[in-house]
């Protein structure tokens, strides 16, 4: 460790006190001879072998004495040779006070470092340490001592003394001192601690050992003692600790040292104790998170935040205050996670309360961890989030303690180099920060609030300052404040004045100028530079304001600062004056004069030149040559200057010079004079080169040619004056070299200075310059080159082409960064005469080459085009037109700047040069060629196109044919050629890129017009298709004699084919006569005339109207066209190439015909009927066109589509024959697509598909269902759509082999190709169910690729398609029970959502179908299903509303939910308003489902079931109407009329209802029979209905029916008879209801119920009881059947009919008895019912002898006396008539007998 880290513990030791010492300190030792002499006297006493050991001790105190007061004597004792040595055996040998006198010298010693290494070296590390471990306190503070001044140089650098003390063992054996267990002195223990600070290091290896030996426990043990010393060498020792073991953390906070070092730093200890605990802490963190929070958690980082401050607070000074705040910073840092964190970190805690810190200690810090921050440390924080923190604190201002903390902070933030690039206006800030300090109170306020809206409000500097009122104030700070306070104030001002306009003017008016100008004399050096800058930067703005700069005498004051001013502030002031000086004045020339030639700084001297030179600028040209006038004198100053001895003012003087007469060109004539020029001349040859330059620059600025100089103007120049010149062009130096280029350029003017210099190779000089200067040096190359080329041949110039070359690159690209103004014709005309030199055997390299190789070196010619006058633009056009074999590099070019394609217009249009008009269009072609659209963008922009256009026709019209084809025409013809030509051609087709000059214009026309409509139509005001179509005429009517111009009639045809894009252009005049000239070229024997005029048809073909496209057809240009049929690209690639770049057709035949084909009259007419036979021998395969059948087929569909009679022509023609051998010959795909396509076309004709060829066809279609293209078999399967119409064709075997190729399409194909299989295999199976069955036994189970189709995303008609099919497959029960069958039921549903009626009607009607299994329909049931169903129960789509009727009835069955479900949807209304006009099967069904949906009660009770009624009474009334639907019509009816307040709502009259019901009664339809008498039951049940008279009608068919025998129908009509037996019962017994009722009373086979029985008995009560004459007409079995009847009325009925029956005829009632009628009263009595009538019927049965006689009467007596003594019995009347009944037995005598116990039992 380096000695200065250590504390002075050297105050801290012990001094020796003994007599000799102090007598040795009164001693006079100033002498240095006697301090010599002495020192070796000293030293050869002590060698004597004779002194005593007292003797000794004295000696040795003596020199400690000199050597502690005197260093000549330390260093003559390290130079003595038995120095050392005597030292050493003292220590080994000598008395303890000389020991420790010996000690004490070696530690004077070891102040000097030289001393110390030999003093180390010299063997002292053993006696010293037997010296320390002796009992002596004062032997053991001088060893220890010793020992730490020897090690105080540390061992990192010297290698041998760390040898010596590892040897020795000196740090285990200073470690062993510091135990614990031994009480060491405070100072040996300060100084044992010491050597160890310096002995061990970081890196040191026996850390280990010491950690073992229990150093920590040592270590803390120190840092807890009170010995000052010991406690910051122990810090310092824990953290070399710590960095060489980062494990032995854990062990150091056990221990307790973190609370140790914290406690060091809280107590007010020493400096470099806290430094040291501060390092410790440092070290600490860094290494563990552990001990990172061991100290937050003792609370470390509120003492942390206290160190780094404490050296501020308590005025700490020296290395420890800096040393602790460093480390306690770096500590912090190492805790928060970097510096970045602890600065945001204490940002947030200065806001925070209750911190432990106080706010002024965190605030504080922060500012000390902004003043160390360093950006490339880490991560940088947002110094903005900091700012605003700041200021909040700074508004706050609690106490005036924090305020000043912020301001520090603030301070620091803004003085930070990496911090404050990035806060806005930082240098303001950091002003205001100053201002805020040393303001006052008042001031102080308003410049806070100034700085919070700098920094909060997002103001400017001159808002937040308050605009004028800040101006105010700090113009009052200039003058009453203190020096640093102007300061300050003027560095804002200067601020202010940088940034903000209006500062200036406020500065004005504010009457800050005199201050500033007041500074400039009285202020600080600093306040003057800045008050300059501010003055400089008023005279900028106004010259209103420099005006007053000027009157408040800132001129002499800113020439004294000149004078008298530091660097900055002289070269500011020079500044200055340039700009407020703006005119000649006499007496700042004597001023500047002055300064000139006194003896004033050379600084001050080279400032006046510059200033000088301004004020010269401005004099008038009297002045300047007038002899003896100020601005003369100064001229001339400055002239002597040149001769000045000084290098740095000839320099300043030369430049001044040279930019005077830059500026004053009009004093050049005049002033050009030998005292001038020589001055010149002379420092040419200056050893200084800068001086030299700028001579040179002076020189060239005078003899710069002017309109005023003639051709001998340089005659002050003699020969050989200028060889300065060109060796200077030659030196090593770029800039002197451009100089001199600059200076020859001017002087090259006179031709005999132009040979001296082209016979001293100034060339070289030129071609350096071109290549290596600056852009003004290589326009002044340029223009000295140009001089040379003008005055000699080229050739005498330039001796290699290599040179040709280099000049052409080299001035090309010093033209790149040129501007328009700085373009330098001479340069142009250089390249211009270059680029036309032809190759040589000099130059066998091209000059346009070297352009070309790199493109950037043509963009200046580019701009000098776009930009230049009309003579610069020609030079650029003549140069670039020669470049035609780059026209993609041009093209790119030329667009890049849009001005160059107004330009070349402007050129072409305007120029009298033809070869610049050609050379334009070629240049205009070649940017069109790559960017056609913005080219044109640019033309119509700039209203040129137009112009344009009248001048290209205007070139047609005039075309030169004597243009030198090495020129325009070579560029015509290059820039439009594509690399196109086909070299094996078979036809003489002449290669496009061989075009004449004279078709430029065409050229440029058809592209302008291929890509602008505009375009066609200016060509044709222009009269350019008349021009165009003459040309035409002629070549047609001179076809013998041979054309010249060959190329241009093509050309002609491919404008013409452009230009008739346009429907206006084809309505033109010349048309018509175009067509016929267009269809003689047509029967060129040159395909590409006939290629074009094909092209120029198909235009017209295109764009013109019906006559138009008639002319053709009647032209004769049909037979032309379908010879250019079949041709392919590889046959013709350049015509083809040439039709793409133009947007023309590949095959213009094949259009034309395809248009012509599309008029009714062309197709039907003549031209068809001819063209079908030619067609047809097309598709015969040619090898020669091979793509003719093709062509042919595509042409043949469109003449048969809509015409039946082209399509037996065709089949006239054999084309179904050839079509079929031409497929069986395996074509190519798309040829097979369109065979198959013609086909379905022709096939669709009726009788066509009856032709003997089509089972033919069908096997070659099947063929290519299996084996053709995708595409094709799409065709196919069209066609056999077509064929499968035909009953006979489905049937056959072949048809059926179509099933698996049209499945496998189905499962595989793309959407419309499954649309195409469906549609064939729907007309295949023609909705047999049968046939559909065959489908189940291919591969592939079509049903999954249905269910696919209807689960995608297919078209609406695809699903539409599969539902169809799907509807046909489940009428296969065998197919609904696959379990894909269920997955279709969702995707059927989703269909089923869709909008179009047709779709959803499959669909439903595919769910319909699966519904027939219960399975899917509870699938189905689970769904929305049944909403989507009732909302298509309407309409007129009765074939949809039946399919959704007829699975809402599937649905409904057996499941309440869904008819709930139903009736909430809104069915029976759907249903209702369709019933009865739909027609019958449509209303038949909707009864079936207001049968299914009655069938349930709550629907039935409901009031909707009540609307139901009527309608269902009205549709049983059609006569149409089925028996199913009759049936559930009336099913219906029954369900909802058991429910009697369902008739509330009908109005229909009784009449109305019951009239049709009566039909029902003899229906042949039992079930029908059985529904209407049960509905009749019903309505009779109501009053009105029974008294109706249509009622009657109803009683026959009852009658007949309740006889029937059938028990249900008997039920039902008996039931109805109930009502009706009331209202009607004479009725009812007219029809025969006695007898038919008696019927139903002794049935037994069918027994009828007993409710039944009940109600044939109760009916026929009614008849009888009705009428008396009634009683007689029923058997009297009948009658005594009823008496067991449970009704009263129908017991009393009969028991009254018997007593009629048995008074009529006695005899009767031996039948009634044998009848069982006994039995029946008896059971009647016995239960008391019609107690009276049956006590008389028994007495009149009784009273007949033959009833009496009988044996059943016996069993009567017992019963009828018990009757008598039942206590129940009530009527009297009844017992009377019993007993008369008894008596009637007993007259009897068996019964009498057996009477006898019965009346005992009775009395």
């Amino acid at each position: 460790m380096a000695k200065s880290g250590t504390p002075p513990l050297r105050e801290l030791s012990a001094t020796p006190c003994s007599s000799s010492t102090q007598s040795c300190e009164s001693n006079g030792l100033d002498d240095p001879e006697g301090t010599v002499a002495r020192v070796a006297r000293f030293l050869e006493q002590l060698h004597a072998s004779n002194s005593s050991p007292e003797e000794k001790e004295l000696i040795t105190a003596r020199l400690l004495a000199v050597s502690r007061t005197q260093k000549d004597a330390r260093a003559l004792i390290g130079t003595h040779s038995q120095a050392m040595p005597l030292f050493i055996s003292v220590l080994r040998s000598g008395t303890l006070t000389a020991k420790v006198n010996i000690a004490n010298i070696l530690c004077a010693l070891c102040k000097e470092e030289d001393l110390r290494i030999k003093v180390l070296l010299g063997g002292c590390i053993p006696p010293l340490l037997s010296l320390l471990k002796s009992e002596s306190s004062e032997s053991k503070k001088a060893a220890a001592e010793a020992i730490f001044e020897v090690s105080s140089g540390g061992l990192s650098d010297d290698h041998i003394g760390m040898k010596i003390f590892v040897t020795e063992g000196v740090v285990p054996t200073l470690w062993d001192l510091l135990n614990p267990k031994i009480k060491q002195d405070r100072v040996v223990e300060g100084f044992v601690t010491g050597a160890l600070r310096n002995l061990c290091g970081d890196k040191d290896g026996y850390w280990r050992a010491t950690l073992e030996a229990g150093g920590v426990e040592i270590i803390t043990g120190l840092l807890l003692s009170d010995n000052t010393a010991s406690q910051s060498n122990a810090a310092s020792l824990l953290a070399r600790l710590i960095s060489a073991f980062s494990d032995s953390i854990p062990k150091v906070i056990d221990a307790g040292a973190v609370k140790a070092l914290l406690q060091l730093l809280g107590q007010d200890n020493d400096t470099s104790v806290c430094a040291s605990a501060a390092d410790a802490l440092e070290v600490l963190s860094s290494k563990s998170t552990m001990a990172k929070k061991a100290v937050v958690d003792a609370g470390g980082l509120p003492v942390l935040i206290g160190a780094v401050v404490a050296p501020s607070k308590e005025c700490m000074q020296g290395e420890s205050g800096h040393s602790l705040q460093r480390h306690a910073v770096r500590a912090l840092a190492n805790i928060c996670g970097g510096m970045s964190s602890l600065i945001l970190y204490l940002g947030e805690l200065s806001q925070a309360p209750g911190f432990a810190s106080p706010v002024s200690d965190t605030i504080g810090a922060l500012a000390y961890s902004l003043m160390v921050f360093e950006g490339s440390e880490e991560k940088v924080f947002d110094p903005v989030q900091i700012e605003e923190i700041l200021i909040k604190l700074l508004k706050a201002r609690d106490t005036k303690l924090v305020q000043d903390r912020v301001l520090e902070a603030l301070a620091s933030l803004y003085g930070n180099e990496s911090l404050c690039s990035r806060i806005v206006h930082s240098d303001a800030k950091k002003v205001l920060v100053g201002l805020i300090t040393m303001a006052s109170a008042d001031v102080q306020e308003h410049l806070i609030m100034s700085l919070a809206r700098l920094c909060c409000d997002g103001a400017v500097i001159w808002g937040a300052l308050g605009e004028r009122e800040g101006i105010q104030m700090l113009i009052a700070l200039l003058g009453l404040s203190s020096e640093q306070h102007q300061e300050y104030a003027v560095a804002l001002l200067a601020i202010l004045t940088d940034q903000v306009d209006d500062s200036k003017w406020a500065i004005t008016a504010a009457g800050g100028i005199p201050p500033l100008v007041q500074l400039l004399e009285i202020g600080s050096q600093k306040a003057k530079e800045d008050a300059v800058h501010v003055l400089w930067n008023l005279c900028c703005h106004s010259d209103d304001i420099r005006v007053c700069v000027e009157r408040a005498g800132a001129v002499p004051a800113l020439l004294w600062l000149l004078k008298s001013g530091g660097q900055k502030g002289q070269e500011a002031s020079a500044k200055a004056l340039k700009k407020l000086i703006n005119y000649a004045d006499s007496a700042t020339i004597n001023q500047l004069l002055a300064l000139l030639v006194g003896d004033d700084a050379l600084s001050s001297r080279t400032h006046a030149i510059t200033v000088l030179g301004h004020v010269l600028t401005m004099a008038s040209y009297k002045d300047l040559v007038q002899k003896g006038s100020p601005a003369n004198k100064g001229l001339s100053s400055l002239v002597q200057v040149l001769n000045s001895s000084n290098e740095e003012t000839q320099e300043c003087a030369a430049s001044v010079l040279a930019d005077l007469f830059n500026v004053r060109q009009d004093i050049c004539d005049s002033l050009a004079t030998d005292e001038i020029v020589h001055p010149c001349m002379k420092l040419l040859t200056s050893k200084a080169q800068v001086v030299a330059t700028q001579s040179a620059r002076a020189l060239g600025a005078l003899s710069r040619p002017t309109k005023a100089k003639t051709a001998n103007k340089m005659s002050y120049i003699a020969e050989g004056d200028v060889e300065p010149l060109i060796k200077m062009a030659k030196t090593s130096s770029i800039d002197a070299a451009e100089t001199a280029v600059a200076a020859l350029a001017n002087l090259l003017s006179d031709p005999h200075i132009a040979a001296e210099a082209l016979a001293a190779d100034v060339l070289s000089a030129f071609l350096r310059v071109l290549g290596e200067g600056t852009l003004d040096g290589k326009k002044n190359s340029s223009r000295a080159l140009y001089q040379l080329l003008n005055h000699f041949p080229i050739g005498d110039v330039l001796m290699e082409s290599s040179q040709c070359h280099f000049i052409v690159h080299a001035i090309a690209d010093s033209l790149a960064p040129m501007g328009l103004e700085g373009v330098n014709s001479d340069a142009l005309d250089v390249l211009a005469l270059l680029v036309k030199t032809k190759k040589n055997m000099n130059f066998i390299y091209s000059p346009c080459a070297a352009l070309v190789e790199t493109p950037s070196t043509l963009e200046p010619l580019v701009h000098c085009l776009a930009l230049g006058l009309p003579a610069e633009q020609d030079k650029a056009i003549e140069i670039l037109s020669r470049l035609q074999d780059q026209p993609a590099i041009l093209g790119d070019l030329l667009v890049e700047r849009a001005q160059c394609i107004a330009s070349l217009a402007d050129r072409i249009m305007n120029s009298s040069n033809m070869e610049v008009r050609i050379g334009g269009a070629a240049l205009l072609i070649c940017a069109m060629k790559e960017h056609r659209q913005q080219s044109l963008d640019i033309l119509n922009v700039s209203k040129l196109q137009q112009e344009l256009i009248y001048a290209l026709i205007d070139m047609l019209k005039h075309q030169c044919s004597s243009i030198s084809p090495g020129n325009g025409a070579r560029s015509a013809r290059n820039v439009t050629e594509r690399t196109f030509h086909h070299e094996d051609d078979d036809y003489d087709i002449p290669n496009p890129a061989t075009i004449l000059g004279g078709t430029v214009a065409l050229w440029l026309l058809a592209i302008i017009s291929s890509s602008c409509a505009n375009g066609k139509l200016t060509i044709m005001e222009a009269g350019g298709v008349e021009v165009l179509s003459d040309k035409l005429a002629a070549y047609a009517s001179n076809q013998l004699v041979e054309y010249d111009d060959a190329e241009g009639i093509w050309t002609s045809s491919l404008l013409l084919s452009i230009l008739f894009q346009d429907t206006e252009v084809v309505q033109c005049s010349a048309t018509m006569r175009i067509i016929p000239c267009l269809a003689f070229l047509l029967k060129s024997d040159e395909v590409i005339d006939k290629y074009f005029a094909a092209q120029a048809m198909a235009s017209l073909a295109c764009n013109g109207n019906k006559g138009i496209q008639l002319a053709i057809a009647n032209s004769g240009a049909v037979g032309g066209l379908t010879t250019l049929i079949g041709y392919e690209e590889s046959d013709i690639p350049n015509l083809f190439a040439l039709s793409e770049e133009f947007n023309l057709e590949k095959h213009p035949g094949e259009v034309v015909l395809k248009h012509l084909f599309q008029i009714e009259d062309v197709r039907i007419g003549a031209t068809g009927r001819k063209s079908i036979p030619l067609l047809v021998d097309l598709l015969k395969p040619m090898p020669d066109r091979p793509g003719a059948p093709p062509i042919a087929i595509h042409l043949l569909t469109q003449i048969a589509e809509g015409s039946e009679a082209n399509k037996l022509a065709m089949a006239e023609a054999g084309a179904l024959e050839s079509l079929t051998k031409y497929l069986s010959l395996s074509p190519q795909d798309s040829t097979e697509t369109s065979i198959t396509d013609l086909l379905r076309i022709l096939y669709s004709n009726s009788e066509l598909v009856h032709h003997e060829c089509s089972l033919s066809t069908l096997n070659q279609l099947v063929a290519v269902l299996r084996m053709g293209s995708r595409t094709a078999r799409f065709s196919a399967t069209r066609t056999l759509q077509e064929l499968f119409d035909v009953e006979d064709i489905r049937d056959t075997e072949m048809a059926r082999q179509a099933i698996q190729p049209l499945v496998d399409m189905l499962n595989a194909g793309t959407e419309k190709e499954q649309h195409a299989a469906l549609v064939a295999l729907i007309k295949l199976t023609d909705g047999s169910i049968s046939k559909a069955s065959a489908l189940t036994d291919v591969e592939g189970n079509p049903l999954e690729s249905l269910h696919k189709i209807l689960s995608s995303s297919s078209s609406l008609e695809l699903k539409k398609n599969a539902a169809q099919l799907c509807y046909v497959l489940f009428g296969n029960s065998t197919v609904r029970a696959m379990p894909i069958a269920s997955e279709c039921v969702q995707p059927l549903i989703s269909l089923i959502t869709s909008d179009p009626s047709r779709e959803v009607e499959f669909g439903v009607r595919a769910l319909e179908r699966l519904l027939d299994d219960e399975h899917h329909a509870d699938i189905a049931a689970t769904t929305e299903v049944v909403d989507l169903l009732v909302r298509y129960v309407s309409g007129s789509n009765y074939e949809l509303s039946e399919a959704s009727i007829s699975a809402l009835i599937k649905l409904g069955k057996d499941r309440p939910q869904c008819k709930l479900e139903m009736v909430n949807a809104g069915i029976i209304d759907n249903a209702l308003d369709m019933i009865l006009d739909a027609p019958v099967s449509v209303s038949s069904t909707v009864a079936e489902l207001l049968r299914i949906l009655t069938n349930n009660s709550g629907i039935a009770k409901s009031s909707a079931a009540a609307r139901i009624v009527e309608p269902l009474f009205l549709v049983l009334k059609r006569p149409d109407f089925t028996m199913w639907g009759q049936h559930s019509a009336l099913q219906a009816l029954v369900n909802i009329l058991e429910k009697p307040q369902s008739l509330t709502a009908l109005k229909l009259t009784p009449s109305q209802v019951i009239e049709p019901l009566i039909s029902f009664l003899e229906s042949p339809s039992q079930a029908i029979q059985q529904l209407g008498t049960e509905l009749l039951s019903h309505l009779l049940e109501q009053e009105h209905f029974q008294q109706d008279i249509t009622t009657k009608n109803a009683i026959v068919p009852l009658v007949q029916l309740a006889g029937i025998g059938i028990l249900s129908l008997q039920q039902t009509a008996i039931k109805a008879l109930e009502s009706i037996s009331l209202s009607w019962p004479k009725a009812v017994a007219d029809a025969g209801g006695i007898f038919e009722l008696s019927k139903v009373i002794i049935q037994d086979d069918p027994q009828p119920s007993h409710a039944l029985w009940e109600s044939a008995a109760l009916v026929l009560s009614n008849i009888v009881k009705s009428n008396s004459e009634y009683y007689l007409k029923v058997s009297l079995i009948v009658l005594v059947r009823l008496l067991h009847s449970t009704l009263e009325a129908t017991v009393s009925v009969s028991l009254s009919a018997l007593l009629v029956q048995e008074r009529k005829n006695p005899s009767n009632a031996v039948m009634m008895a044998e009848a069982g009628a006994v039995d029946a009263l008896l059971e009647l009595l016995r239960s008391h019912h019609c107690e009276e009538a049956c006590g008389r019927l028994l007495e009149a049965l009784f009273n007949n002898a033959r009833v009496r006689e009988m044996k059943l009467v016996k069993y009567a007596i017992a019963p009828l006396s018990q009757y008598l003594l039942d206590p129940q019995t009530r009527s009297q009347s009844a017992k009377f008539l019993v007993t008369l009944a008894l008596g009637n037995l007993f007259q009897h005598d068996s019964l009498a007998r057996a009477s006898d116990s019965v009346s005992r039992a009775v009395l």
